[in-house]
């Protein structure tokens, strides 16, 4: 979700580069998607590591885990001690960019082209939104 947010902002924020100031939509969108992309799964993947942390590190003797499989347990581990191992968080990240990113780049690419990111510039409540058959002036 904060991969498309990020991207809608950006598209309302910068449309008068392709709109005045005649640059290629193609490459304005390319530049969109990549800091979108990158602000989004640099944000979102410490949850993916926690995730990892719970399910796939070894456990603790006896079979006891050390967070008691508890994903907020140890999430809170993780901002308590990010002076020491923030670093750690991104641990395969690269991977991970080679593995998914293509897959998340091509689908924003594919729905922006498809239009489904081409209402942003509505408010969110608004009848057009809301009502869009409907509210035609014609």
């Amino acid at each position: 979700m904060t991969y498309l947010t990020i991207y809608s902002f950006h598209k309302n924020k910068y449309f008068f580069l392709w709109v005045y100031n005649d640059f290629n939509y193609s490459f304005i969108k390319a530049i969109n998607m990549a800091v979108s992309f990158g602000i989004a799964s640099v944000i979102a993947y410490p949850a993916y590591y926690t995730r990892e942390m719970v399910d796939l590190w070894p456990k603790e003797r006896g079979g006891h885990c050390t967070w008691n499989n508890e994903y907020r347990k140890c999430f809170k581990w993780q901002v308590e001690n990010m002076d020491m191992l923030g670093y750690n968080y991104l641990t395969g990240y690269w991977g991970w960019v080679r593995r998914y990113g293509v897959y998340y780049l091509g689908a924003l690419w594919v729905a922006d082209n498809l239009g489904m990111m081409s209402n942003t510039n509505e408010g969110f409540n608004s009848l057009e939104i809301m009502h869009p058959i409907f509210v035609e002036s014609s």
